[in-house]
């Protein structure tokens, strides 16, 4: 109990001082002067506009400069067409073992059509 006490009286302490005393190192605020009047007219800053804005060498719009049509870009995530063409293709592999073990006379389709129960 003593420990908690006197780890808690250090945190409040440690807080009042960092609240007080200044900064050190980089992050120190610099002092701030006052700046004359006639400085401040002296000094002419030149804004020139780029005629580009910067562009990354790896972006899309690099490698075809017309703007993207809505027509040409797929709504669908690729992982979901990944997934609906996993599950295509295993009805379809349940078709062709249906379909092989038909040959063999071997029933294996639903036991339930329209709710009649089919005989065994």
């Amino acid at each position: 109990m003593r420990n908690s006490i006197a780890r808690a009286i250090l945190a409040c302490l440690r807080m009042f001082l960092l609240a007080v005393l200044p900064a050190k190192g980089k992050h120190r605020k610099s002092p701030t002067e006052p700046v004359a009047a006639a400085e401040t007219d002296t000094l002419t800053l030149r804004v020139v506009p780029s005629p580009l804005p910067p562009r990354s060498p790896y972006a899309a719009y690099n490698a075809n400069p017309e703007p993207l049509r809505g027509e040409d870009v797929p709504l669908i995530r690729p992982y979901l067409v990944a997934y609906e063409a996993v599950q295509y293709e295993r009805i379809r592999a349940q078709r062709r073992r249906a379909a092989e073990l038909a040959t063999l006379g071997i029933d294996v389709g639903p036991d339930v059509i329209h709710g009649v129960r089919l005989p065994a």
